[in-house]
């Protein structure tokens, strides 16, 4: 949505840049116009419980705000709620590399909104970075394998 709102030149209706006119300043109208497009547009593109926690928003800033409070880097319930999803995500039938797809985004997204330590060292040679890839894979592995359907017990062991 970022990158949308930034193409249409219009990002600085939710970061904050573009402030809203006074009521007696000629291009108040417009700004209220433009606002009311954006606030659209962002609730065209969520789902319906979402959009129904953010409908009393006054902004397209507020709105925006909400969500990247709720959704954004490094939110806890965001992330919680994810991990939860993981925990319960299983192949059902669909095809290995589908079932891969899905948890890849769940991974994914988990690191974004998950505020992890992060090592400081630089460079590709940190041995601390190596090791916590290292964990970090095989857990995914772990799960993954969990997931997999019974036809592939064999391969799990």
């Amino acid at each position: 949505m970022e990158n949308f709102l930034f193409a249409k030149n219009k990002i600085g209706f939710v970061d904050g840049t573009l402030q809203k006119p006074k009521k007696t300043h000629a291009n108040y109208m417009a700004w209220i116009r433009c606002d009311a497009m954006i606030k659209g547009w962002l609730t065209t593109g969520m789902e319906k419980e979402i959009r129904s926690s953010i409908k009393y928003a006054i902004t397209a800033k507020d709105m925006w705000n909400n969500l990247r409070g709720r959704f954004g880097k490094e939110s806890a319930p965001r992330a919680y709620e994810l991990k939860q999803l993981l925990t319960t995500t299983k192949q059902d039938g669909i095809f290995v590399s589908g079932y891969y797809t899905k948890m890849r985004i769940l991974w994914d997204e988990i690191r974004l909104v998950s505020s992890m330590a992060r090592c400081s060292c630089t460079g590709y040679t940190c041995e601390i970075s190596k090791k916590l890839t290292k964990l970090r894979d095989k857990e995914r592995l772990y799960k993954f394998l969990l997931g997999l359907d019974n036809k592939f017990s064999t391969i799990r062991t």
